[in-house]
């Protein structure tokens, strides 16, 4: 069945609605697990508590009848973090799921326009420049603060921090999605290049 130009509005316009609700409910998903992870990092009073790295160690893991199973991770509360180490675990938290938010805040804000009837406008690209940026280097800067904050965790237990790169491997969706993103501003830059010259033939 052929679409109605007045049907395909309608979908355009319930599809940028249902994007704007799904990025609110993302938003404050995300706020909620900072919020967590905050509040999990001081849940032993004088302690922090942080899930770390180990070597693959195999232990008798109480699941059903009992089996052996290889841990690779462990959370341990240590007493005795410097301030500096503490900070930066918060630090990590913030600044990566406040940028996500803002990302997600900014795409909300675009389909918005978009509902408005502005579509390729310079607002638009630059909204999606910084969604770009966002995912880019939100992410880096917090998984950076956090290996800060492991280097401390690790020095009070009298040991040497040496997972950076196996964490940097997880950011690698994140820069998938910056360059999405980043290809979706030059098809927009190029929209609005267009619009205007289609305005200066009228």
């Amino acid at each position: 069945m052929t679409r109605t130009p007045e049907l395909q509005a309608r979908r355009d316009r319930g599809d940028l609605w249902t994007a704007i609700i799904v990025g609110a409910v993302v938003a404050i998903g995300i706020a909620a697990v900072a919020v967590r992870a905050i509040v999990e990092m001081f849940s032993v009073p004088g302690s922090l508590t942080a899930t770390i790295p180990v070597d693959p160690q195999t232990f008798p893991l109480s699941v059903g009848a009992g089996i052996a199973g290889t841990v690779t991770s462990a959370q341990v509360s240590v007493p005795g973090v410097s301030p500096v180490a503490t900070a930066c675990f918060v630090i990590a938290v913030v600044l990566s799921s406040g940028g996500l938010i803002v990302a997600t805040a900014l795409g909300s804000l675009v389909c918005l326009r978009m509902l408005r009837g502005a579509v390729f406008s310079r607002q638009n690209t630059r909204a999606l420049f910084a969604i770009s940026m966002l995912l880019l280097f939100a992410p880096l800067a917090g998984s950076f603060f956090r290996n800060m904050g492991l280097n401390g965790l690790f020095a009070t237990l009298g040991g040497e921090y040496d997972g950076q790169w196996g964490a940097l491997s997880v950011l690698f969706p994140w820069f998938l999605a910056a360059i999405a993103v980043g290809v979706l501003v030059i098809v927009f830059r190029r929209g609005e290049h267009l619009q205007r010259e289609t305005e200066g033939l009228v």
